[in-house]
């Protein structure tokens, strides 16, 4: 598991395995090339360790429908 943010749309997702994604905003899922998730996806380490001490993150990304602030 490991959570990264969308250069693009500042939506945070979580890596799946096998080239999947989902979107924890919106919850919808799917497959990414290697090549684009490079351009568009970056490693967010705080969020994932956060998020796996405190699981419940996830539904309050969902539910209140948040995404990363641009630093």
């Amino acid at each position: 598991m490991g959570v990264c943010r969308n250069i693009q749309n500042q939506d945070a997702y979580e890596y799946l395995g096998e080239n999947r994604f989902i979107n924890l905003r919106t919850q919808k899922e799917g497959v990414v090339d290697d090549e684009t998730a490079r351009k568009i996806f970056k490693i967010n380490l705080d969020a994932t360790e956060l998020i796996m001490q405190y699981p419940m993150i996830k539904e309050l990304i969902y539910r209140l429908n948040l995404k990363f602030h641009n630093k």
